[in-house]
């Protein structure tokens, strides 16, 4: 969460200052451009979120070419590469679609042919009832070759087209990858906070209004401190850990979604306020009784606990005031410096900063 007034005091701030400034070291040490998705693929495999990454990367040695670190981020399913992994999906599609294209006119312009030799010898035999018998038979011998061959290209085409079918298939599964890859989190598998976003967006428009919805904003305390002390890495499994009961404490119909470093969101179909302030005490205690093991501590596992800030779908104008009234409700909560949640309230929005901006993932 982003506030002008706690940013300075932010103790993970440093952490994540020393991570990118390793990236940023890393890159230049490989002569790596500085490009965005470049960075994210280092993180990716600086982290220790992917090992297999780490491993390939160091594998293609010092100045690796573009195309081969991009190749990388296509071959993950790198959410940064996904516009990549797209492009050389469409061109792959397009190559195949082409290639049918062309075995069919050519696949018609051999029954055209054919279908003009058996005219011709049609019309002869109309115009020439006493045709030779050896014209007849050669005449006769060229349609069936012709037919011949005919049959033949028809099977081979019938075959490219089966295959071309296979692979059309295999680049579905290609692009619902790719797609899962841009709206889900690697480590824990929520969506992301691109798909809380569009989730948000159109409650506002599928919602009735007979039907309220609560926001939760939920922060894992606790999770920053694993990252100063062990890694970013470490962090990643201990939220891995905690994944398993955080979807387990939500309904068919509702969402989760991983949206900040430690930070994740919550949408509870029709509920009231006191129902979300149930729901949410509830998943406290679950995650507050799990032991997340740590490196170099095998006996002595940490744990974690939750605050949350709740917003209501009836009291809010629009998604970007319902994502503002919970995460004030969150500050709030952080405010008195122990675990819990809080809805938001009139008395909350007075008390509010003047400067704020939602956090950014």
């Amino acid at each position: 969460m982003t506030n002008p007034r706690q940013t300075a005091k932010n103790p993970a701030r440093p952490e994540i200052d020393a991570v990118v400034g390793r990236i940023a070291q890393a890159m230049a040490n490989l002569g790596v451009s500085p490009l965005p998705r470049n960075y994210a693929l280092f993180y990716e495999a600086l982290s220790g979120r992917n090992p297999e990454l780490a491993r390939e990367l160091a594998a293609l040695g010092p100045s690796p070419s573009p195309a081969k670190i991009d190749e990388l981020g296509i071959r993950h399913n790198l959410a940064s590469h996904a516009t990549l992994n797209a492009d050389k999906v469409q061109a792959e599609a397009a190559k195949l679609l082409n290639a049918a294209s062309v075995a069919m006119r050519e696949a018609n312009g051999r029954k055209t042919g054919f279908v003009r030799q058996l005219t011709d010898f049609a019309l002869r035999l109309e115009t020439d009832p006493v045709v030779g018998m050896s014209d007849f038979a050669d005449a006769a011998q060229a349609i069936r070759e012709q037919a011949a061959t005919l049959l033949r290209e028809e099977t081979r085409f019938a075959g490219r087209l089966d295959e071309a079918a296979a692979q059309l298939s295999s680049m579905e599964g290609d692009i619902d990858a790719l797609r899962a890859a841009a709206t889900r989190d690697a480590s824990t598998g929520f969506p992301n906070r691109t798909a809380f976003a569009a989730r948000l967006s159109a409650l506002f428009v599928d919602a009735p209004a007979s039907a309220p919805s609560a926001l939760v904003v939920v922060s894992v305390d606790g999770l920053r401190g694993v990252g100063e002390r062990y890694g970013i890495g470490a962090l990643e499994k201990a939220l891995k850990k905690l994944a398993p009961t955080f979807r387990k404490s939500i309904k068919k119909n509702d969402f989760i979604s991983r949206i900040g470093l430690d930070e994740l969101a919550f949408l509870f179909s029709d509920v009231n306020a006191a129902n979300a302030e149930a729901i949410v005490a509830r998943i406290r205690a679950s995650i507050e009784a799990i032991d997340i093991p740590l490196p170099e501590r095998a006996f002595t596992p940490e744990r974690v606990s939750i605050s949350a800030g709740i917003a209501m779908t009836d009291q809010a104008s629009g998604d970007a005031d319902l994502t503002s009234q919970a995460e004030l409700a969150l500050q709030a909560v952080k405010a008195t410096g122990r675990p819990g949640q809080l809805v938001f309230s009139s008395a909350i929005g007075a008390r509010a900063p003047r400067l704020y901006s939602p956090h950014a993932a």
